[in-house]
């Protein structure tokens, strides 16, 4: 800046006007008032120029402190990128390029007029471009994926030596500026010194005569000063909005904060007003790297200090940052210094991370032994790592190698190999790796892997080539050994093969003549192996079956299927699994096959490694057997027969007797009730027969009821014990606390004493009956081994001590008069009733049994559930009938069924219509009959019971109907429900008109 600033020149024409007034006035002094104006003027330029010049100095120095830390920007960013590979930092980098030429050109430009500057500017120039080179070569390095070349230059440490001659020539270009300030404000106040006293002679002379001259001089002065004030504070306001931005602040030589930037501000947290007054140091909590002592003293002594600090910022975090500190002397003498401050931590931080990836690099090279080379082209200087001398055994400390020496360490015979591998890679570029010998110096050979990539320059042509290079002579020998145990493993194993082939052929021949199927599954259930016979039965072919599921082969039909897969999933946790299948064959024949499927175990660990299935067709064997069967029902379906006519014959000489003698005597009324009452108990006896006949045909009617599990078993073990005899100890285990069984209490304690009395025929020279009794709770996720549905259950138990059974007769136990007794010591109907009565009352039976170790026949029921069962009531609990007369539709086709309940019927009170088929029971509904219920028995020649009941339906919707039948058949099972109510005949008159009153009674309701 030249010459006054812009807001003096209103005051310099109220100057000159005072001036020309003056002069009419004073002539007389005109000559010392010119005199004295000239003095001020000459002041206040001065003034000026000293202000201009620290402007000057500011903006060069914010200049250099702009190139710094834009240099320091472009290290940092190019840490960071070296480190990370993230283009991210690329962005900043070339950001902050930019910012150093920019600024290196306005200082050029600020120091034009000073020649000692601009040489220094040049030299300048000079290191900022190899840096930059330097830095845009590693990054060139880094882009095409060698970072271990770029860190190799990293390593070289030149940027670090540039960095400093960069750092110390701008510390050289800022101390000088520093001094031409300090020089010039010195010849300001020089200058001021020698312009005071000549005023103040003028002034004296002047005031000696003329007093108004004199008022007009001061006033005169006074206006200049203020004048000079003004814009002196203006280029200071100037300075400081310029360096607001930047991270600077002033203190005094002991650390109070007299300036505060708003740099400072962005960078600490610490607004001006809440830091200036307070110590740096302390607020700061500054660590220095020297005693705070001896930075003063170098500021004392240099004028200036560089160096790094650390400080903590108001959140308490960690910054570092390059201070640059320059004394000051104020107007009043008093020192200041004004410190301009880069952040350098991110900077900082990323030399850390990368001198550790460095210290790990150089680790892992140690450890492994890897030797790295750095070689320059086309001169062939290389530069070696301290790894490569210990491989090669040249001399400690060494780190360079002429290509022709490298050479004369390789082998003679890999020499031409590699050199002309090398001049190859040379001309084209890229990598390539290798092995060859060496022959170190003390004679020793080894073996080296070799992997070098070749960069090129901007012109194309091949610049610099890094290599790591590893020493592989045991890698080498292992090889040769492994190749050597090669060649003797496969003449072993092609003898082992060959051997393994025979044993095979062997296997084939005896498991393909096979008479039984046999093959060989996976533990998935995947078919692996099947033999000959196996696949002929079913007229399959090897690509038909083998590699698919088990279940879904050819040999088995869609119904068995999952049953099978989830065998297969049992098997292959170690069960063994044993059932009679039948298959239809190739021919259309129905065979039945002795099916298994057991796993197979590894020898040394146990392991299920395989599922063995296998058939043997039994078909001829099941056909005697079923004929031998047969045989013994015949005889005992002959005994059965005797048994039941014998029985129903004295049944009938009891009823006809009884009516014989009524019709002789009816008037003795007495007698007359009792042959009556002896009739009736005959008849049921004949109803006893009849539901033992049902059950065993599995058509009797259950009473199911809940039944005390403990309380039951205590019972029965109670009769046992008087009945088996005093060789028979019989026990019961069972828990109070075990849940109530829901089943018919009869058919259960007859199941129970037959198995009893069967156990008791298996001991006989004595033993242990035991009766138990435990919950069990069947889960839905796997098949039960007695085929039970999930749900609760109780598990009963009859346990012997007696003989036992082979697997022949375990195979036939629970089939309709198969016995091992003498002939007419027993019918074979025990086990086949009591398993009958386990099916029909939703549980099931099993038998588990060896010969000579006794005999556990189990019985799952299912427990009392929490909804309840209706029961019929008795018949001697009838209420009184309804009001008022019930009129019924009696239809049987029997006449004296028909008229027999008609007339019991009739004799309790009810209006009896009568019909003998359904086909005239539907006519008298039609014409309009009064109805309020329908008796209709089952079997009837034209329309029988139930399609009887389902016209009547279609006429009267809510019309009660009985269904009266000797069995429950499965068709009537089916559809009983809301649309009727199933009666088992014989009833009595009184149960069936009880049935009638409660269904009217409910209807009503």
């Amino acid at each position: 800046m030249q010459g006054l600033p812009a807001g003096a020149a209103p005051h310099r024409l109220s100057r000159q006007r005072a001036i020309w007034m003056l002069a009419t006035i004073l002539l007389m002094v005109v000559a010392i008032m010119f005199g004295a104006h000239r003095v001020i003027l000459d002041r206040a330029q001065s003034d000026d120029a000293a202000a201009a010049w620290a402007v000057h100095c500011q903006e060069v120095v914010a200049g250099l402190n702009g190139i710094v830390t834009g240099a320091d920007e472009i290290e940092t960013n190019q840490r960071g990128f070296l480190l990370t590979g993230k283009t991210a930092y690329l962005v900043p980098y070339d950001r902050a390029i930019e910012t150093v030429w920019r600024n290196f050109s306005r200082v050029r430009d600020l120091t034009a007029d000073n020649p000692r500057q601009q040489q220094r500017l040049l030299a300048l120039q000079d290191l900022l471009r190899s840096r930059q080179a330097e830095l845009a070569h590693t990054i060139e390095l880094a882009e095409k994926g060698d970072r271990t070349g770029a860190l190799a230059v990293v390593n070289t440490d030149q940027g670090l030596h540039l960095m400093d001659a960069i750092h110390g020539r701008i510390a050289e270009m800022t101390a000088a500026e520093q001094r031409l300030l300090q020089a010039r404000q010195a010849e300001l106040a020089r200058t001021h010194s020698v312009s005071q006293s000549i005023l103040g002679g003028l002034l004296a002379v002047a005031a000696g005569g003329i007093a108004l001259g004199g008022a007009a001089c001061a006033w005169l002065l006074t206006l200049a000063t203020a004048a000079k004030r003004e814009a002196l504070l203006a280029e200071r306001q100037r300075l400081l909005d310029m360096m607001d931005g930047a991270v600077i602040m002033l203190r005094d030589f002991d650390g109070t904060i007299r300036f505060w930037s708003e740099g400072c501000r962005d960078l600490f947290g610490w607004t001006a007003e809440q830091i200036i007054g307070q110590s740096s140091h302390a607020l700061l909590k500054t660590v220095f790297p020297a005693p705070l002592d001896d930075i003063r003293a170098a500021l004392l002594r240099d004028g200036s200090w560089r160096g790094e600090l650390h400080h903590r910022r108001q959140d308490g975090t960690e910054v570092i940052v390059f201070s640059h500190k320059a004394v000051r002397r104020e107007a009043d003498g008093r020192l200041t210094i004004m410190e301009n401050v880069t952040d350098i931590t991110d900077r900082r931080h990323a030399e850390t991370a990368l001198h550790d990836n460095e210290a790990r690099l150089r680790l892992a090279q140690t450890i492994g032994g890897i030797g790295a080379t750095d070689r320059t082209l086309p001169d062939g200087q290389t530069v070696v790592s301290e790894e490569f001398v210990k491989l090669y055994g040249l001399s400690s400390g060494q780190t360079r190698l002429a290509a022709a020496e490298f050479l004369a360490l390789v082998h003679p015979d890999d020499c031409a190999r590699m050199k002309q591998e090398a001049d190859r890679v040379y001309r084209m570029g890229g990598t390539y790796a290798t092995e060859f010998r060496i022959r170190r110096p003390d004679g020793a050979e080894r073996w080296v892997s070799l992997r070098t990539e070749i960069f090129l320059g901007k012109d194309g042509k091949p610049r610099r080539a890094i290599s790591a290079q590893q020493d592989i002579t045991e890698l080498v020998a292992a090889r040769e050994a492994q190749a050597s145990r090669a060649a003797e493993l496969e003449r072993r194993v092609a003898e082992r093969t060959a051997a393994l082939a025979e044993a095979e052929a062997r296997f084939r021949a005896i498991f393909e003549s096979q008479f039984q199927f046999i093959g060989l599954l996976a533990p998935d259930g995947t078919l692996l192996e099947a033999n000959r016979t196996a696949l002929e039965v079913a007229g399959l072919s090897r690509k038909d079956a083998i590699g698919r599921p088990f279940w879904e082969t050819g040999w088995w039909p869609e119904s068995e299927r999952e049953r099978l897969r989830q065998e297969i999933t049992q098997a292959a946790r170690g069960a063994v699994i044993r059932r009679e299948v039948t298959h239809i064959g190739a021919d259309g024949r129905e065979i039945w096959v002795d099916f298994s499927l057991k796993p197979v175990r590894d020898v040394a660990t146990g392991e299920i490694t395989g599922i063995i299935p296998e058939g043997r067709d039994i078909t001829e064997q099941r056909n005697l057997a079923a004929q031998l069967v047969q045989a013994q029902k015949v005889q005992a379906l002959g005994q059965l027969a005797s048994g039941i006519a014998h029985d129903f014959n004295n049944i009938l000489q009891a009823v006809e007797g009884a009516a014989t003698l009524i019709e002789r005597r009816p008037e003795d009324l007495e007698r007359t009730r009792r042959l009556a009452r002896m009739a009736i108990d005959a008849t049921g006896r004949g109803g006893s027969i009849t539901k033992r006949l049902l059950a065993f045909a599995r058509r009797g009617e259950l009473h199911a009821e809940p039944l005390p599990t403990a309380e039951l078993l205590n019972n029965i073990r109670e009769v046992l014990a008087h009945t088996l005899g005093t060789t028979i100890v019989v026990r019961s285990i069972v828990s109070p606390e075990v849940p109530s069984i829901f089943a018919d209490r009869g058919q259960l304690e007859a199941a129970l004493l037959n198995l009893g009395t069967n156990a008791r025929d298996a001991m006989p020279d004595g033993g242990v009956l035991t009766l138990s009794a435990a919950a069990e709770q069947v889960a839905a996720d796997g098949p039960h081994p007695a085929g039970l549905k999930p749900g609760a259950y109780v598990r009963l138990s009859v346990i012997d001590t007696g003989t036992g059974m082979d697997a022949a007769t375990l195979a036939q136990a629970t089939e309709a008069f198969f016995t091992t007794k003498p002939l007419g010591e027993g019918t074979g109907l025990g086990l086949a009733m009591a398993k009958a009565f386990t099916d029909q009352s939703g549980g099931a039976m099993a038998i588990s049994s060896t010969a000579g170790q006794g005999t556990t026949v189990t019985l799952w029921l299912r427990q009392t559930m929490d909804a309840t069962t209706a029961v019929a009531g008795r018949a001697d609990d009838r209420k009184a009938p309804l009001n008022g007369p019930v009129r019924v539709l009696l239809v049987d086709d029997d006449d004296m069924v028909r008229e027999t309940l008609a007339a019991q019927l009739e004799d309790l009170g009810f209006r009896m219509l009568v019909a003998s088929g359904g086909a005239e029971a539907i006519a008298l509904l039609e014409a309009a009959e009064v109805v309020d219920a329908l008796v209709s028995d089952l079997s009837m020649p034209d329309m029988n019971g139930l399609t009887t009941i389902e016209r009547a339906r279609t006429i009267r919707a809510r019309l009660p109907c009985f269904l009266l039948t000797g069995y429950v058949g499965e068709r009537a099972a089916m559809k009983a429900g809301d649309a009727f109510t199933l009666v088992r005949k014989p009833v009595s008159a009184q149960a069936l008109a009880a049935r009638i009153e409660a269904a009217l009674a409910a209807g009503r309701g």
